[in-house]
């Protein structure tokens, strides 16, 4: 019953409450707020998140069986450095999610491939990013680890790479979301990724509570409708044609 106390449920509740209320007097500010509270009732619960998030995620599968390759690229997203608390308690759920995911092949292949990390400022005074500490915390030897921090979007990750790595084929590990917008911008630069998506947001629950509006579902729902705007504005700009 924990969803009692959900913000994004009781806002809704709260909405609800309020739209009733002007049927009753017959305001006319209701026939807005009806199709508002639709469009939040949708964002906020698992079929509206799914149905934007699974044409982004399923795109392109998870990468269960790795081939052998030289590298391994794991994009940032993003950092939360504080000084005095573990690298892996430093990054944020997607970046997280990347990391683990760019280990989990490492060691899959046995430790072979580079492990790269493109993107994320690092910490501070050291240049390091957060995601390379974070994986030396995993167990990954130093010597395994390179990065790439000049960039400051996906485009520029990929300008990065081809500058880096050359036209070999390598493993591209990133957010399920990412991926499509990813892809896109490392084929652009005449590479050849492998794409590993990692981090799925869908909702795969049968239970009532799906239906239920969740603070959790929307700010998945938020990802994937600003994933959609970047991958507008990248065909736009970087892409025309």
């Amino acid at each position: 019953m924990d969803f009692l106390v959900d913000p994004v449920f009781l806002a809704f509740l709260f909405g609800l409450i309020v739209f009733g209320i002007s049927l009753w007097h017959r305001r006319r500010w209701g026939i807005l707020f009806g199709p508002g509270l639709a469009v939040f009732y949708f964002l906020s619960t698992a079929p509206g998140a799914n149905l934007l998030l699974r044409p982004l995620e399923e795109r392109y599968p998870p990468l269960l069986s790795p081939p052998d390759v030289p590298a391994i690229v794991v994009l940032s997203g993003g950092e939360n450095f504080l000084s005095g608390r573990p690298a892996l308690s430093s990054l944020p759920p997607s970046t997280l999610a990347r990391v683990a995911e760019g280990v989990r092949i490492f060691w899959t292949l046995e430790g072979k491939p580079i492990l790269w990390f493109v993107g994320g400022a690092g910490t501070e005074g050291k240049g390091i990013p957060l995601m390379a500490q974070a994986a030396w915390e995993l167990g990954v030897p130093q010597e395994k680890v390179r990065w790439l921090t000049a960039s400051r979007n996906t485009w520029e990750d990929a300008a990065l790479v081809a500058q880096n790595l050359g036209p070999f084929p390598f493993i591209l590990v990133t957010s399920a979301f990412h991926m499509p917008r990813a892809m896109e911008s490392f084929l652009a630069h005449n590479l050849n990724p492998i794409p590993a998506p990692c981090g799925h947001l869908s909702i795969a629950s049968r239970s009532y509570r799906r239906y239920l509006p969740s603070a959790q579902v929307l700010s998945a729902s938020a990802l994937a409708v600003r994933e959609y705007f970047a991958l507008l504005w990248y065909r736009l700009r970087y892409l025309p044609g």
